[in-house]
């Protein structure tokens, strides 16, 4: 999510959904998934000192996509699709906001 939110006023890049790939796994098997991102908005001084906002998901099973689209991930119907499919809600997603326009 770039600064200023979805209607993305500052005409920031990235914007949606950067990654959406499926791994699978072996039971106790563990992996790293990582996206090399460049950020940019075009209004500058609009976004200076804003933060993107970083959101991932792990979706057992693949199956949680439709409910789970683009700009979907903090939705409640997104939460109870991920968190329907094993015993730990707890860790389908993450959010941070480490990053800074300057």
């Amino acid at each position: 999510m770039p600064p200023g939110g979805i209607t993305n006023p500052y005409g920031c890049t990235p914007y949606g959904r950067v990654i959406d790939t499926v791994v699978t796994l072996a039971a106790g098997q563990q992996t790293s998934v990582t996206a090399t991102l460049s950020f940019s908005c075009a209004d500058v001084a609009g976004a200076l000192g804003q933060s993107y906002t970083i959101m991932a998901a792990a979706d057992a099973h693949a199956d949680d996509g439709g409910a789970c689209g683009p700009f979907q991930i903090q939705s409640m119907t997104c939460y109870n699709a991920l968190a329907d499919d094993d015993n730990d809600p707890s860790d389908n997603r993450v959010t941070t906001n480490a990053y800074t326009v300057k």
